[in-house]
């Protein structure tokens, strides 16, 4: 998915265990269960679902429900904007790094806070509050000097991503991880398909029994869910 979309999931229980699911990454809107949606009992044609952590699956029983993720709530500018390049470490009055078209972006915040000006816009739907904020205050986290950026609120957002060498989205992704940032990616980065730097989101079962496999975290219904920048064309025909 790209972020601003919404995906509309289906989790159906089968078996006899109680699997508590987690979607990491946002909490996810119920829409309705067993094929029946939850409506407003004052309003009848408006949708009433709860948001839940996890969604519980229970035997027997399936929900509906929409999850969608936008980076609200990270604290740092994930398309990775610097609006001033670092001086380089060396001491050479050089930039660290090359600067980019991603680089000059504007976010012009509608309403609720998010770029939506631009529909093909490659930071369509940024979250506009931490446009320019470099993930660390200081350029090696050093916190005598300001320290890393502030972790994310657990109440907005879960954090958990596995990314792909280098804390950005976009195909440029490991470029800009090497500037006001410093060398946050390792030196063996690597994609497949190539241009493609997105974000996995774990999904899995908080039942204590399946939250680890043979003792190793994390475990139990283990799936991903991979948020792409726009950059990166998703194919959805087949």
């Amino acid at each position: 998915m790209h972020p601003g979309e919404q995906v509309l999931i289906r989790v159906i229980g089968q078996g006899r265990w109680q699997h508590p699911f987690h979607e990491h990454a946002n909490h996810v809107r119920i829409l309705g269960r067993d094929g029946n949606l939850i409506l407003s009992q004052s309003d009848p044609n408006s949708l009433a679902g709860p948001l839940q952590f996890t969604t519980t699956t229970t035997p027997g029983l399936a929900f509906d429900g929409i999850f969608y993720f936008t980076g609200r709530g990270l604290n740092w500018d994930m398309y990775a904007h610097h609006g001033t390049l670092p001086a380089d470490p060396n001491g050479v009055n050089s930039p660290v790094y090359t600067k980019t078209a991603n680089d000059e972006l504007p976010c012009t915040p509608d309403a609720n806070g998010y770029n939506t000006g631009v529909p093909t816009a490659i930071n369509y739907y940024e979250w506009c509050q931490d446009h320019n904020k470099p993930l660390q205050a200081a350029p090696f986290g050093d916190v005598a000097s300001g320290g890393p950026a502030t972790l994310p609120d657990p109440n907005i957002l879960t954090n958990g991503a596995w990314y792909g060498g280098t804390p950005y989205l976009g195909p440029d992704a490991t470029i800009r991880a090497s500037g006001p940032t410093s060398n946050l990616q390792p030196s063996n980065v690597q994609a497949n398909p190539g241009n493609e730097r997105g974000w996995a989101f774990m999904w899995h079962s908080h039942n204590e029994r399946e939250i680890t496999t043979n003792n190793v975290f994390p475990g139990g219904m283990l799936m991903m869910m991979l948020v792409d920048s726009r950059e990166f064309v998703i194919d959805e025909s087949n």
